[in-house]
């Protein structure tokens, strides 16, 4: 057996790694293997690094007699994780042992498997608060590593493909029940680890990665892992920021060039049931004439701001008019998400996609993009989404 000092991080049952934090500590971790066919003759400590995407050898041990021991100093006075294995190469399923290591003494007993363990000693809290920490999505991470384990997946593309979906359905899943965990138990001893991998994903918003920083412990914060976590926490920010900034200009790059204060164009195009509707026969009503998509996400997520807008003023003059940009081959989607989203308003579409006449003629680049338009057909506001939209008509409606 070689002795190391390593420093590493988790998602889920994997780990990734983070190299030189504070104070030493020895740890000793005990393993013995039950009813395991074959019986390996080493088990193998690992880490992974680049955020889960590589993984890197660290230890090595004899297995004897069904039994088999690591030794070494942690590199900070919180816990950390590792991964345990019987094979060099970087596999999952049943073949890992996923196990979040404190200072002290952590005793593991796997039962036909090695990820069917047990954790018991003076350092096997940190275990258990991990294995709380993902105990609403264990039984099916369990499920996607056997199946990706099973000797049908090798051939089977349809299992694979189902792998993989339920996979990714996970990753949202695993985030926030992390997330909520380490909110409600910031002090545990497994908490900072996992702050320090929520903050280095993509998948929390900025918001989420801000209330863990404020939550992060005044003990984390004085050593090397919180000089970690704040690093990345700044570098994440600033990434955001820069895309923010980008998404900006992207936007108004493609902001459409008609005026407010402008006359805004008379069209004519058909509804759901082809019959043709004129922006100009709305004339007396204020109109929010709205560019949209069945495929579009940001505008299907946008519709239920405008139905309560629809709802709260219709009877105060307020109303309408959905241009959809959607093909003649997705007519069918067009229709379901009007019955999907409830939109209750006129709609009407050439479906030209992109190459619709009246989104040409207001000079639309990117959806969903929308005009409001008064009695008087004069265009007075423009990109209203939210609760900019709901105050503009609060104040026109005074």
């Amino acid at each position: 057996m070689k002795t190391k000092n390593f420093s590493i991080c988790f998602i889920a049952v994997c780990f990734f790694s983070a190299h030189g934090f504070a104070q030493t500590a020895t740890y000793t971790i005990n393993g013995k293997l039950e009813n395991i066919s074959p019986m390996p003759a080493k088990m193998y400590l690992s880490e992974i690094i680049s955020a889960g995407m590589l993984e890197k050898a660290i230890d090595s041990a004899d297995v004897v007699n069904g039994q088999y021991r690591f030794k070494g100093q942690l590199t900070a006075d919180e816990a950390i994780g590792v991964n345990i294995r019987a094979s060099k190469k970087q596999s999952g399923g049943t073949n890992n042992i996923p196990v979040i290591l404190d200072k002290g003494e952590l005793n593991l007993v796997s039962v036909g498997t090695l990820d069917n363990f047990t954790a018991s000693g003076s350092a096997a809290t940190a275990q258990h608060q991990f294995e709380g920490m993902r105990s609403g999505t264990r039984q099916e991470t369990d499920t996607i590593n056997k199946l990706a384990a099973s000797e049908d997946y090798k051939t089977n593309k349809e299992l694979q493909a189902e792998v993989r979906k339920r996979s990714l359905g996970m990753i949202g899943k695993t985030v926030f029940e992390m997330y909520s965990y380490i909110k409600n138990n910031p002090n545990n001893r497994v908490s900072p680890y996992g702050t320090f991998f929520l903050i280095s994903i993509p998948y929390l918003n900025p918001l989420g990665k801000d209330t863990l920083m404020q939550i992060l412990p005044a003990s984390v914060k004085g050593d090397r892992l919180g000089a970690a976590i704040m690093n990345t926490y700044t570098n994440s920010k600033t990434k955001s920021d820069s895309a923010k900034k980008v998404a900006l200009a992207n936007h108004e790059a493609n902001m459409s060039k008609v005026a407010i204060g402008s006359k805004a164009q008379d069209f004519t195009q058909n509804g759901p049931e082809e019959k043709p509707v004129s922006l100009s026969s709305f004339k007396g009503k204020y109109v929010l004439v709205d560019f949209w998509a069945s495929w579009c996400v940001p505008c299907r997520a946008e519709n239920p701001n405008v139905l309560k807008a629809y709802n709260k003023y219709k009877d105060k003059g307020f109303t309408v008019l959905g241009v959809s940009l959607d093909s003649q081959s997705a007519r069918a989607a067009w229709l379901k998400a009007i019955k999907s989203d409830g939109l209750v308003w006129t709609q009407v579409s050439d479906l030209k996609g992109f190459k619709n006449e009246a989104a040409i003629m207001y000079d639309i680049k990117a959806i969903p993009q929308n005009f409001l338009i008064d009695p008087n057909g004069v265009v007075i506001g423009k990109d209203l989404r939210g609760d900019m939209l709901d105050a503009k008509l609060a104040a026109i409606f005074k």
